[in-house]
């Protein structure tokens, strides 16, 4: 008889192949996610305040949300964003009025074609933006 972790485990291991995501340094990135995440196709706008890479500072770039959660949001870029990176986000919700202003950092990338990238993006607690409202919208939690 299998337990909960063991039909959990398995269910990540099948999702790993299943998905083939990978980090830009290669490792599996799908065992990070703890939450629901909603399909989503929102547009949004990103912009670098921070990076290694100094000449991505400033950088701004429209994108295309794949999937959001309470805490996390995984875009389409026409660009290379670099794990590491600190992000603005402006979020055109169109299920929801109004737009979300969010910060957070890139966890992991992966390319997709020739020029564009995956992105998932780790979003963090601020006093300037909105993701207290962001959260309100999204399950904590996976439903049981």
């Amino acid at each position: 008889m299998q337990t909960t972790s063991n039909i959990v485990s398995l269910q990540k291991a099948r999702g790993s192949e299943m998905m083939g995501i990978k980090s830009s340094t290669g490792a599996d990135v799908t065992e990070q996610r703890s939450e629901v995440r909603a399909i989503t196709g929102e547009r949004l706008f990103v912009q670098i305040p921070q990076a290694n890479d100094k000449d991505l500072v400033g950088k701004t770039m429209a994108c295309k949300a794949i999937d959001a959660s309470a805490h996390g949001i995984k875009f389409l870029a026409d660009d290379f964003i670099p794990v590491g990176c600190l992000l603005d986000l402006l979020v055109d919700d169109k299920c929801r009025p109004g737009k979300f202003f969010l910060f957070g950092d890139t966890r992991w990338t992966q390319k997709v074609g020739r020029v564009s990238t995956m992105v998932g993006v780790r979003l963090q607690d601020g006093l300037a933006t909105d993701i207290e409202s962001w959260k309100e919208n999204y399950p904590v939690s996976p439903a049981g």
